[in-house]
């Protein structure tokens, strides 16, 4: 008989012990101190000091009208804010000793990057009363993680070092947990842009972030205007936001892609390589090809004597339409190599050269129709010695500074033609040298 009433107590205390331990869950995790406990563990998954807003319960999911919180020192992020939440508990994975969070959407997410100042090293000022870490009851598993997060509209703002900012605002964001401390991140749409850098229309950036990196597997935007823009690379988001990315675009507005000063038109593509700091993005270095169709760059900027020339060759302008090169940029030095350009069939230039903003240095080859040469005697003998191609071909030094650039080559067109006045008129020589000098000042 007793042991009958064993067999019957044993039963009813594992379900009264089952009970109880629920009613302790669920009033646990109604409390302010379940709050506190979460707020910690969602801002340790997400590198932020942080809390929630009041939680509202639905079974197995809750909502929060926000989580707000501020970056730790170890890393970038200055500030971080959620709004209007909704999250599932797996409430089975608490058999296996973990707090598993499998899904997380919210209506908005804004993050600031950048240098932390003392206004911006504190968390923000929450809406509720900062809550205390509290003491998990010790018979509740410590372990937890979040599975996957979606955003359905997030923005990211940024500022350099040196106060430039950017942002990439108006994109959807999903986020899955691979491993404890990397996250694939996939986002969709949204617009970029960087200080004085064109905008961009973000088609999908595809990637991983972990605490010591973040990965660019795939990306794809749109310039306003035509163009395209793949990208890949990687950062690394330690003290240093050391980086490497490649790009590849084609059809870009070359008025919009190249400094201002350089006065090129045109589509260019390419291939770019960055590399550096960040934090320092103007003293990164960029190496690559680029090619410009269209470019419309008119080379009587660098050559005031081929305006003449081309007049008398028949040609009212002198525009080079395509460009190609490699190119090295470190430091506000521009390295050009393998410089190929030209205009139609009657010009073509190669080389190479150097730009900085206070000089130029340049060792080229220009190529001239017969049909520009034609009227300078002395020029196909004496200077432009060379044919191919169809074209006689000089060499010409390049120096001086991008707004004052000069160059060897009128000088020694206007002392062949003297030496062959010389020659062939002796006493005009003077008279006709003083009519070239005028023609090429005009």
């Amino acid at each position: 008989m007793k042991s009958t009433r064993l067999l019957i107590l044993i039963p009813v205390l594992l379900v009264l012990l089952f009970f109880a331990a629920w009613l302790s869950l669920h009033s646990f995790i109604q409390s302010d101190s379940f709050r506190g406990w979460l707020s910690k563990k969602v801002g340790h998954a997400l590198h932020v000091d942080g809390q929630f807003e009041s939680l509202t319960w639905e079974g197995s999911s809750f909502r929060s009208a926000g989580f707000s919180g501020a970056g730790t020192t170890k890393g970038k992020l200055r500030s971080l804010r959620v709004v209007n939440i909704a999250a599932h508990f797996d409430w089975s994975q608490l058999l296996k000793g973990k707090w598993v969070i499998d899904h997380v959407s919210a209506e908005k997410l804004e993050a600031i990057v950048g240098k932390k100042t003392a206004a911006a090293s504190s968390p923000p000022a929450a809406p509720t009363q900062q809550l205390q870490s509290p003491d998990f009851p010790n018979f509740f598993p410590s372990d937890f993680r979040i599975e996957q997060l979606y955003v359905a509209s997030a923005d990211l703002h940024w500022e350099t070092n040196h106060g430039e900012p950017g942002q990439f605002v108006g994109t959807k964001l999903t986020a899955t947990l691979r491993e404890p401390d990397q996250w694939d991140v996939t986002a969709v749409g949204g617009n970029a842009r960087h200080a004085p850098y064109p905008a961009m229309q973000v088609d999908h950036i595809r990637g991983a972030v972990s605490r010591d990196s973040i990965l660019i597997r795939d990306a794809k935007a749109l310039i306003p205007g035509g163009g395209e823009i793949q990208l890949t690379g990687k950062v690394s988001p330690g003290r240093q936001l050391n980086a490497q990315f490649t790009a590849d675009f084609s059809e870009l507005d070359a008025i919009q892609a190249l400094p201002a000063e350089w006065h090129i038109g045109g589509k260019a593509s390419g291939h770019l390589v960055y590399t550096g700091d960040l934090d320092r993005f103007e003293h990164g270095e960029v190496t690559g090809t680029i090619k410009i169709t269209g470019a419309a760059f008119d080379l009587t900027n660098l050559f005031a004597t081929l305006h003449q020339l081309a007049k008398f060759g028949g040609l009212n302008d002198v525009r080079i339409d395509s460009i190609a090169t490699n190119l090295k940029y470190h430091e506000h030095r521009l390295e050009l190599s393998d410089l190929r350009a030209s205009y139609q069939d009657q010009i073509r230039v190669e080389g190479a050269g150097t730009i900085t903003p206070d000089r130029l240095d340049g060792n080229l080859l220009i190529g001239l129709s017969p049909k520009i040469l034609g009227w300078i005697p002395g020029a196909e003998e004496k200077v432009f010695v060379e044919q191919r191609d169809g074209l006689r071909w000089a060499t010409v030094n390049i120096s001086g500074t991008p707004q004052q650039p000069k160059e060897d080559l009128t000088k020694r067109l206007i002392s062949s033609f003297r030496d062959r006045m010389t020659k062939e008129f002796k006493g005009q020589a003077k008279d006709a040298v003083k009519s070239l000098l005028d023609m090429f000042h005009q």
